[in-house]
């Protein structure tokens, strides 16, 4: 009887089983799912995460989960499995030169029901901007920095060992060559101290040499607020007191050899120094509101032409240099200029605009036949401008940061 029983059961449980099996069988066979191709046009070089659209599926009864089973290239896009949305995964891979179509299959299931569906995504080739060289720049804080002259992009890519750290760098110090940059801290240690700080561009090592001042040059105070270059030296001015103004400025040579210091016998009282370029036998120092000192280092002469005023000397040949021309009523408004050496006289070449120079102090470039400056206003925290003398025209790359010190100056190029 037992025997009877249990065999019963088997055939009881087998029969409910099948029952199940058909049951499921019969949903499965009422779900049908319904899935659309999913194109689209976009533009090169989107954002990680940008959001392209939503993959059209509709199921006829419960819901869909989404997956992506093929992509190419390889991790491209991403989907959300619950709402179907696509998003950009890996921006870098959306570049129109080497994937001008991003394609995929996407599967939308339901119970072991499945569709699936392409996706396509075709790229639109964007005019990019790239640099064709970058500028070397650096700040009264040491920092070194390399700027993309077209894109703005600006990166720190070293710093100036200073003696104390705590050092503010007049931005009229700093100057490079080819291999190094050097500028003067002025320090106490405990009596005042100029140092020469050199800072070696390719392995980024950094040199702090103590300069002798020559005893025969007076002042308690002595500092040096300017330089330039000398026949592969170095000429500098020389004050007697820093913290005093109209006292003697004294031109001196500092050889790059041994550090030495000689005066080169030649002196004046301005003060406001901004820049200095040395062409051939004359020296031409700019001011702020002081005049433009021509001086001629063989007779030793200084002239002062005391209708130009401004900053940012750069040499564009030996008779013309560009310049950021002082302009009245401006907190530090200039507009680019060009000088004639010959009879000294200064063009205008802004069209009228007045750009503002965070710092007056310093030095510029002039490269590939454009006049290169930092300038700011109250739209800008900070830009390259790009002054083209031949057609008088001036233009603005933003620098792409707005914590970056403002007070650095453009020293060369990096490439």
């Amino acid at each position: 009887m037992i025997k009877f029983r249990l065999i019963y059961l088997v055939l009881a449980l087998t029969c409910l089983i099948q029952s199940c099996n058909d049951s499921d069988n019969d949903i499965n066979e009422d779900i049908t799912i319904s899935i659309s191709d999913f194109t689209i046009n976009i533009d090169e070089n989107p954002n990680a995460g940008l959001y392209l659209g939503i993959v059209e599926a509709t199921t006829s009864q419960g819901s869909i989960h989404f997956s992506i089973t093929q992509q190419t290239p390889s991790q491209a896009i991403e989907i959300n499995p619950i709402s179907g949305e696509i998003n950009v995964l890996t921006e870098s891979l959306f570049d129109y030169e080497t994937n001008p179509t991003i394609t995929g299959i996407v599967k939308a299931s339901n119970s072991g029901v499945s569709e699936s569906a392409n996706i396509t995504i075709n790229l639109n080739d964007i005019n990019e901007v790239v640099d064709d060289y970058n500028l070397l720049a650096a700040s009264n804080l040491g920092e070194v920095f390399e700027i993309g002259n077209n894109t703005g992009i600006i990166e720190k890519i070293g710093q100036i060992k200073r003696e104390n750290d705590n050092s503010i760098l007049s931005t009229n110090n700093l100057i490079s060559s080819e291999d190094k940059i050097y500028c003067i801290e002025y320090v106490y240690n405990p009596s005042p101290t100029n140092n020469l700080l050199v800072f070696d561009r390719h392995n980024g090592t950094s040199q702090i040499i103590p300069l002798t001042i020559p005893s025969s040059i007076n002042g308690d105070e002595r500092g040096i607020i300017a330089l330039t270059w000398y026949n592969n030296n170095l000429i500098g001015v020389l004050a007697e007191n820093v913290l005093i103004s109209n006292l003697p400025k004294h031109l001196i040579h500092i050889d790059l050899d041994d550090n030495s210091i000689t005066e080169l016998g030649i002196t004046f009282k301005e003060d406001k120094i901004t820049s200095m370029i040395k062409i051939d036998s004359k020296l031409y120092i700019s001011t702020w509101g002081e005049g433009f000192l021509d001086i001629d280092l063989a007779n030793k002469s200084v002239n002062n032409v005391s209708y130009i005023n401004g900053s940012r000397l750069a040499k564009i040949n030996d008779s013309e240099l560009g310049m950021m021309e002082a302009i009245s009523g401006y907190m530090n408004g200039a507009r680019p200029a060009m000088m004639n050496l010959p009879n000294l006289t200064v063009t205008d070449n802004s069209s009228e605009e007045v750009y503002g120079l965070v710092t007056v102090f310093g030095n510029s470039i002039y490269e590939n036949q454009i006049y290169l400056n930092l300038v700011s206003n109250n739209d800008l925290y900070l830009g390259i401008m790009k002054t083209n003398f031949e057609t008088n025209t001036s233009s603005i790359v933003e620098i792409n940061s707005t914590s970056v010190d403002r007070n650095l100056i453009i020293l060369d190029t990096t490439d």
